[in-house]
């Protein structure tokens, strides 16, 4: 092995002026003689033309970004909105649901009647001391005759309903829970019949008048009238869900208890 450096240098040295004098001495120096090649700038340089073309394609996607001419307002034309129907409350309606009853009652009282008899001045005096007496139970009523009501309705739906005065309807006794009782000289009497059944006849007429007349020292005939509003307007109201509340008027005047 050749270890010297200057003779392995000749030895290449003289075997390349060997190839150069050679049949292929041509292709070696234009080998030699060429220009070196630069594919990395080309391979570098092609990329910035791409970066060129995505910068440009920015513009190209910015038409569809525009806004859209202002075409919505022509829908708001006066002519595409319909005109609401007005609703007009009818007076025979009304009058149809609030007179469902000719009578309207309205409240009624529970009232305990005491009524007694006796005869202190019969002769002769032997026979004095007689008495009846009835405890009754008797139900006092006030109602409102609505044959007798009256309905306006005006332009703008409002709804008055003028009604007559409350009155006591008659007293009526409850049979069950009335007694009678009678009494002669202080002791428990057996009365005859037709003795009996004068006092009765006469004990519950004056029973009414005593019920009529406590009915109206409690004010029943204030309370029916109260009443009596509560009750129209909400049978005026169950008509139509569109009437207002605000809108319908019940008109009653206070009952009186005289004759």
């Amino acid at each position: 092995m050749l270890r010297n450096p200057l003779v392995l240098a000749l030895i290449l040295l003289g075997g390349f002026i060997w190839l150069l004098r050679s049949p292929y001495g041509d292709q070696v120096r234009s080998f030699v003689m060429a220009e070196p090649a630069a594919p990395v700038a080309s391979a570098v340089a092609t990329p910035a033309p791409a970066a060129t073309a995505m910068a440009t394609a920015a513009p190209e996607s910015t038409p569809t970004a525009t806004a859209l001419p202002p075409t919505a307002t022509r829908t708001l034309q006066p002519t595409m909105t319909p005109s609401p129907t007005k609703y007009v409350v009818k007076v025979q309606a009304i009058e149809r649901s609030v007179k469902s009853a000719s009578r309207l009652i309205t409240y009624e009282s529970v009232m305990d009647v005491l009524v007694t008899y006796s005869d202190e001045n019969k002769l002769p005096v032997w026979d004095n001391g007689q008495l009846f007496v009835m405890e009754a139970v008797y139900t006092v009523g006030a109602s409102v005759d609505l044959e007798l009501m009256q309905v306006t309705v005006s332009n703008d739906n409002k709804i008055t309903v003028t009604l007559p005065a409350p009155r006591l309807e008659a007293p009526s006794i409850d049979a069950k829970l009335t007694k009678y009782t009678y009494y002669k000289g202080g002791l428990m009497y057996l009365f005859k019949e037709s003795d009996k059944a004068a006092f009765i006849a006469q004990a519950q007429i004056d029973g009414q008048v005593k019920a009529s007349k406590r009915a109206c020292e409690i004010k029943l005939l204030d309370k029916a009238a109260e009443e009596a509003q509560y009750v129209i307007k909400d049978l005026v109201l169950n008509i139509d869900p569109r009437i207002n509340t605000r809108d319908v008027t019940v008109v009653i005047p206070a009952g009186s208890c005289t004759k």
